[in-house]
């Protein structure tokens, strides 16, 4: 289902289209970049929870060629990042209801 604050036309075409996206794990990370629509730093998502760079996350975030080697993802690694979504998750959870409890003045 669609979260994002972006205006769907015709909503029903696009959740179809959406369900064969999201069935390969590829494609499912392709798409949860696309809806999140830059709230995520890819670039602090693989520092901090990959130690690695920003070019070597986006090249599997958009399975390029390098080398003539198609980059992707391994079986571990989307389990990692599906975790540090979560990570991100609880972290914002924790904020709004710091910012929710907090006084006014």
């Amino acid at each position: 289902m669609y979260l994002g604050k972006r205006i769907i036309l015709n909503l029903a075409d696009y959740e179809e289209r959406r369900k064969k996206c999201i069935e390969y794990k590829p494609d499912a990370t392709l798409t949860a970049f696309s809806e999140l629509e830059d709230l995520i730093n890819k670039s602090q998502l693989a520092k901090q929870y990959f130690n690695k760079s920003q070019s070597w996350f986006s090249q599997r975030v958009h399975g390029c060629t390098v080398l003539n080697k198609s980059m992707s993802f391994k079986e571990d690694e989307y389990h990692k990042l599906a975790e540090a979504f979560r990570h991100i998750a609880k972290r914002l959870q924790a904020h709004a209801d710091e910012i929710d409890a907090a006084k006014i003045d």
